[in-house]
């Protein structure tokens, strides 16, 4: 009797053994899903391009094994993620989830029937080992783990799926197909979050307080690019050859971070700012002008300007405009058409033998508006002790 005691609770123990196994499997694959979608669940996060992955794929040994770093660094790739609250958006393009079956059958609608027996998925070892060589501590246990995308108004499949832990987005290269040659194939790319690798965006700050001259001392000052910016009652003003160029000083907190974080042109900035090591944000107050360049106000009295792969600090020397900067027939004019034109707002000031010509735009504001500083008309103007007569 004792006997069959003793093998009765073994067994009892085996089953609850089992169970428990099958349990902690469970636990675990729902973890790695659960923990992207945590991770990708705050208002808005960018990613940018940290390491990427490939290996070499023949007509006889297939997909190959052997893992290496990509020849491509940060600064020539484009690859970036903004994320909010688990859709995704890169190079103003807007993306939303579905599931891994769906997204077989979307990507298969893009190849003909004879062609589909070609398109094949990587293993969920292959996927680990990618994982793994990107530097993740964790491992998927099936491929619906991932996050598959598609493009939002054309219903058109990512190649990538993705998985995000702690500060790290990882998009993974799952599907290939045969070839009849060589070929050297991506594999994946991890994405590091701007928290962890950007400099301090700032407190946010009061636009009326940024009025004054503005230096940057490093500058090699020319005809297109003095060195010097004024800033005067929530416009930024800048000297160009011949011509006086103004745009809007953005408090991004006006805006709602929804509506933010589906702006394509916000976006393309907080790229730019991102790739440079600082962070444009709802918080943030900055400015643009015609040349692609953003304008970051870090404080009230340091400026980072952003673009062409550079970033030039400026530092506030005065709180006043001289004249000869910024003279105030000039902002006289500029304020003068915006009243006679409401529906427009002056751009630029070009000077004229006969007469200064201003060119209007419908939006000075660059940080939101892809047409912001399109100058759709010219107009002739004069100014006679105070008062603004347009020519034409």
């Amino acid at each position: 009797m004792r006997k069959l005691t003793l093998i009765i609770l073994a067994c009892m123990g085996l089953i609850l053994t089992g169970c428990q196994q099958q349990q902690t499997t469970k636990t675990k694959a729902d973890s790695v899903k659960t923990i992207t979608i945590k991770t990708l669940k705050p208002a808005s996060k960018t990613w940018i391009f940290s390491q990427s992955v490939s290996s070499k794929q023949t007509p006889k040994q297939g997909v190959s094994n052997q893992l290496t770093p990509s020849v491509i660094s940060k600064t020539d790739s484009l690859n970036s993620w903004t994320t909010a609250k688990g859709q995704f958006m890169s190079s103003s393009v807007k993306y939303q989830q579905l599931s891994f079956a769906k997204w077989q059958q979307a990507q298969r609608q893009h190849f003909v029937k004879s062609a589909q027996s070609r398109i094949h998925y990587m293993s969920v070892n292959q996927v680990n080992a990618v994982l793994k060589q990107l530097g993740a501590t964790f491992k998927i246990q099936k491929l619906s783990d991932l996050v598959y995308l598609e493009t939002q108004t054309s219903s058109l499949p990512l190649d990538q799926a993705f998985v995000a832990q702690g500060h790290h987005l990882y998009g993974i290269n799952i599907q290939y197909i045969d070839n009849q040659q060589a070929i050297t194939i991506k594999r994946g790319t991890v994405f590091t979050d701007t928290d962890t690798n950007t400099k301090q965006a700032g407190k946010h700050l009061d636009v009326a307080t940024l009025n004054g001259t503005w230096i940057a001392a490093e500058t090699t000052t020319s005809a297109s690019d003095t060195g010097k910016i004024m800033v005067k009652d929530g416009y930024l003003y800048q000297h160009r050859y011949d011509s006086y160029e103004r745009s809007a000083v953005q408090d991004l907190s006006h805006y709602s971070l929804t509506s933010l974080n589906q702006n394509t042109t916000y976006a393309a900035h907080k790229t730019d700012a991102t790739h440079a090591g600082y962070q444009l944000t709802q918080q943030s107050v900055a400015s643009g002008d015609t040349t692609g360049y953003l304008y970051l106000f870090i404080s009230k009295n340091q400026l980072i300007r952003i673009g062409q792969g550079q970033t030039t600090t400026y530092q506030r020397t005065s709180t006043t405009i001289a004249p000869a900067d910024l003279p105030q027939s000039d902002l006289t004019i500029f304020s003068q058409v915006d009243q006679q034109r409401p529906a427009s707002k002056a751009a630029t000031i070009t000077s004229k033998a006969d007469a200064p010509v201003v060119g209007l735009s419908d939006s000075l504001n660059y940080l939101t508006d892809p047409n912001a500083g399109q100058i759709t008309s010219n107009v002739g103007v004069s100014l006679n002790q105070g008062k603004l007569t347009l020519k034409n």
